[in-house]
């Protein structure tokens, strides 16, 4: 990975990780990644494995893509972080999640429907 992009991919770690309210050493007891290795990855000066960065995308509630794509857009982030509730929800509550997803997405419907008529 070129050193613009881990400096990005640093940046965008510790912003996920400050956004959860954790602190390096927090993190690093919720993924089993050490403290030095998350210091390093977030100042940019190291290039993490795919197994680090998934443990510390799933305590950080934050997709792969999100982490390493510096480009994507915020309605692109929007979807990863659906897929992640969704995929971080108990497997026998999924239904549940998407049934009361499903009902917000209808009431949140007709109130624009209605904002947009007067």
């Amino acid at each position: 990975m070129p050193i613009d992009d881990l400096t990005a991919l640093g940046q965008k770690m510790r912003e996920a990780r400050k956004n959860k309210e954790l602190t390096q050493q927090e993190l690093s007891d919720l993924s089993h990644v050490s403290v030095k290795q998350i210091a390093n990855i977030e100042k940019g000066k190291m290039n993490p494995s795919y197994l680090i960065l998934r443990a510390l995308a799933k305590v950080l509630h934050i997709s792969l893509d999100t982490l390493i794509n510096p480009d994507i857009s915020l309605e692109d982030e929007g979807v990863n972080q659906m897929k992640m509730l969704y995929s971080s929800c108990p497997p026998e509550m999924r239904d549940t999640l998407l049934h009361h997803t499903q009902e917000t997405v209808k009431e949140l419907t007709e109130l624009s429907e209605k904002f947009e008529m007067n």
